[in-house]
């Protein structure tokens, strides 16, 4: 049978990325780990379609 408990990963991010994370976190009132899954869980922005109309 598989252990339902979530493992521990470490993932090295460069220096610019933890600084998002990190800012992230304080705005949210947060660590690291809680940025991390609200990051997760916004959902992506959708990007409006070209306009590409040569009039």
């Amino acid at each position: 049978m598989t252990d339902a408990t979530p493992g521990l990963r470490t993932i090295e991010v460069a220096d610019d990325v933890y600084d998002v994370l990190k800012r992230t976190a304080d705005s949210r009132d947060t660590d690291i780990n809680g940025a991390l899954r609200y990051l997760m869980e916004v959902p992506s922005l959708r990007t409006s379609a070209k306009d590409d109309d040569e009039d």
